[in-house]
């Protein structure tokens, strides 16, 4: 797993453990290829998908929050680096614990297991950090572009931690991107959740492109134990095993009123100046069950917009994408409850 960090401090010194929080302050041990080396590349340290800790291994399931302890240069320039990132995980047997990555700036970087807290000790067992209910799906959200559908789902995860009950909880478990440099990946680093790269190979035909890409997601959804899938603006076409092992598991939000104006190159501004040239009166967006076919599953729900005079591909383009936060995040609340309902998970 992976995280990029905020630009928060952590709020407290590391002294200092809060309300129920056990202090540890004890050396761990990162189990060796759990980290996303795509990620850290990059420069951004990642939390370890496992580690070990007094000779027993714990298996991060969720990322609760991440800060960083800025420290001033020695230089005596006034300016700040990171000194120490921390991270409060949830384990799956239950543990919320907070380790923070001391950066030395050499590969001896340590790492350490701060507190405990035992006030929230089974929360991801019993439901969020934040109270009962059932506990979230964890989603792998594919993405190819800028994110803002990402950012919806993003804002509505946080939300349900803050609250109880809530109908048809979700978490992100990990985000997949079938680009390199896609902005979308950011948003999901700055919110401290793991991403991965899922790239179509050069030199092949496109249904082989599409088949290896899909194959690579369906390896990473497995490895992060995804519920469910939820595209998000995701512009490669899903084939093979993965369809089948995740069938009615895989939601999409389409740019417009399917069944009309769906299918292959059907995306992005193509699909609105469609919509314009056909004199249709109104537009909207469609979230969807993904089949082996394009924009082909069934029909889970639509929102709509006028199409106004004047309209161009952008101002129709703006319009639907205020429905479509909306719409993907109901899309994955609805597939929280249908395998709630048929108890899939």
């Amino acid at each position: 797993m992976t995280d990029g960090g905020t630009a928060a401090e952590f709020p407290r010194r590391p002294a200092e453990a809060g309300a129920g929080e056990r202090l540890v302050s004890e050396p761990i041990v990162p189990e060796a290829g759990s980290f996303d080396s795509a990620t850290m590349s990059r420069g951004i340290p990642g939390v370890p998908a496992r580690f070990s800790w007094r000779g027993k291994t714990y298996t991060v399931a969720a990322l609760a929050g991440t800060r960083k302890n800025l420290r001033p240069c020695r230089s005596g320039s006034g300016e700040r680096y990171v000194h120490k990132h921390f991270y409060t995980v949830e384990t799956e047997t239950g543990e919320v614990m907070t380790i923070y990555r001391t950066r030395s700036g050499s590969k001896k970087d340590s790492w350490t297991l701060y507190s405990i807290d035992e006030s929230r000790q089974g929360a991801t067992r019993e439901g969020s950090a934040s109270g009962p209910g059932p506990a979230p799906i964890r989603l792998a959200v594919l993405v190819s572009g800028n994110g803002t559908n990402l950012q919806a789902l993003i804002d509505a995860a946080a939300d349900d931690r803050a609250r109880e009950n809530v109908d048809g909880r979700f978490g992100i478990a990990l985000v997949i991107a079938d680009r390199e440099g896609c902005f979308a990946l950011e948003r999901a680093q700055k919110a401290g959740i793991p991403t991965a790269l899922a790239l179509p190979p050069k030199g092949v035909a496109r249904p082989e492109a599409r088949m290896a890409v899909s194959d690579r997601v369906l390896a990473l959804a497995r490895e992060a134990r995804a519920d469910a899938l939820v595209l998000a603006g995701f512009l490669t076409i899903l084939s093979g095993p993965l369809i089948d092992e995740y069938a009615n598991r895989i939601v999409n939000i389409h740019p417009a009123l399917l069944p009309k104006f769906g299918g292959k190159g059907m995306w992005g501004h193509h699909v609105h100046e469609a919509v314009l040239s056909s004199g249709d009166g109104e537009s909207g967006c469609t979230v969807h069950l993904v089949d082996s076919g394009c924009d082909t599953g069934t029909i889970l729900f639509q929102r709509k917009v006028p199409v106004l005079p004047g309209d161009t591909p952008d101002s129709l383009a703006e319009r639907i994408h205020r429905e479509e936060h909306a719409a993907i995040v109901e899309g994955a609340r609805e597939l929280a409850r249908r395998l709630a309902r048929e108890g899939d998970r």
